[in-house]
């Protein structure tokens, strides 16, 4: 423990805070679509040292897997990438956001208990953040179809299946919640 914040919880800050500084460069480089990235990040950033203590956690196993699943779309091979998929990628930046100022103090990376959150995005879906995040990914990695960006594509959607699956069991009142808001990821779907 460090003070009030943990190790973790500063480092999260610290690659979150880089992540916006490296996107704040793009976008005044003239990639303005990145500054719904820069405020996701510059966001994330702040939260991971404003967030709410665990009342749960999960294992270190788990924790590793939800970071790693943070970098994975790192991978994904984008380049000239149409003007449609990039907008589609801008507008599930822009619902992970809204997820992530619903989420607020809740949020973190890695399962844990740090309340049940029902307001905002977290009324159509369970998980909006992953919605977001997905439909990004997805706008950007099939606009160059590949073989990698494919099976990356269908790494990070099966983590994010495992990741929900985690926080489901972990949060307290969620059966509650469930019988609430119906979908988990997709509205129709699952």
């Amino acid at each position: 423990m460090m003070g009030r914040w943990r190790v973790g919880d500063v480092i999260g800050a610290v690659v979150f805070g880089l992540l916006a500084g490296a996107r704040l460069r793009q976008a005044l480089a003239g990639e303005a679509a990145l500054v719904v990235l820069v405020a996701q990040a510059g966001l994330a950033a702040f939260l991971m040292l404003a967030r709410r203590p665990e009342k749960s956690t999960a294992s270190l196993s788990q924790r590793l897997t939800a970071w790693g699943a943070v970098l994975l779309p790192f991978g994904l091979q984008i380049a000239d990438v149409p003007p449609a998929a990039l907008w589609l990628s801008v507008l599930g930046v822009a619902f992970s956001v809204w997820g992530l100022l619903s989420l607020g103090r809740s949020f973190g990376i890695a399962p844990a208990d740090r309340g049940l959150v029902t307001r905002g995005a977290y009324r159509i879906v369970r998980h909006p953040m992953y919605l977001g995040e997905m439909a990004s990914y997805l706008a950007l990695g099939l606009a160059r179809v590949s073989l990698w960006n494919v099976l990356l594509l269908a790494l990070i959607l099966a983590l994010f299946v495992v990741r929900i699956r985690w926080e489901e069991a972990l949060i307290a009142g969620y059966e509650t919640y469930r019988s609430q808001v119906r979908w988990r990821l997709l509205p129709g779907v699952w």
